[in-house]
């Protein structure tokens, strides 16, 4: 197997695990967002979710100044231009404080999505190809959320009654859908605009004899 090969499957797996866990952890949304509005007040809740991006953005952050030499100026202003629109997404464009996980869940896919296309395609197509994977994978998302009310009566055929009716309820929302995208979207201008902005590396100097 050549390292190219190897470097596609390896990447491509990466995503595809991430994508299953995505969904696959989509009937415990309820139950957390229940147990987080019953013990927390909005104001904590919003709390906790800025806690979580902060700490997100720290690590990151952490990482660019580790790498600073590598990173123009523009990297630096693009970066906190970003995290500006984060901050208005977080205040003004989102409902719900659990939605804005959808922005970390979706920026991460982004990043994992580029990474496996620009495997085998240069210029713009990884940042379309990311885009629109992203996209069906968002909408998709939604569309298992909604399937998930099902889940109790399937249980029911197969005769298992304990479970509550009301631990998977959830709906199928474009805004959510929109959210989503949007996280893509932002992963592909953190790429983009931060860390493709590098330094180029000065050229070694050829000895002579």
């Amino acid at each position: 197997m050549t390292d190219h090969l190897r470097q596609r499957m390896r990447w491509i797996s990466i995503s595809s695990i991430y994508v299953f866990v995505l969904y696959a952890t989509l009937p415990l949304g309820r139950p957390v967002v229940t147990f987080m509005r019953s013990h927390l007040s909005p104001s904590q809740q919003s709390l906790l979710m800025y806690a979580i991006f902060a700490t997100v953005g720290a690590a990151f952050l952490g990482y660019v100044l580790f790498k600073i030499r590598t990173f123009t100026l523009t990297a630096f202003v693009c970066l906190a231009l970003l995290m500006g629109l984060y901050y208005l997404e977080f205040t003004l464009l989102v409902k719900y404080p659990e939605e804005r996980l959808h922005f970390l869940e979706y920026g991460l896919l982004g990043l994992l999505l580029f990474k496996t296309f620009s495997i085998d395609f240069k210029g713009l197509r990884p940042y379309q190809l990311t885009f629109i994977t992203g996209s069906i994978i968002g909408y998709g998302d939604e569309l298992v959320q909604h399937c998930t009310k099902y889940l109790p009566g399937l249980f029911s055929i197969l005769g298992i009654t304990s479970v509550d009716p009301a631990a998977f309820r959830r709906y199928f929302g474009w805004e959510d859908v929109r959210i989503n995208i949007l996280g893509v979207v932002y992963g592909l201008v953190l790429i983009s605009m931060v860390l493709k902005n590098r330094r180029s590396r000065p050229r070694k100097q050829e000895s002579h004899p």
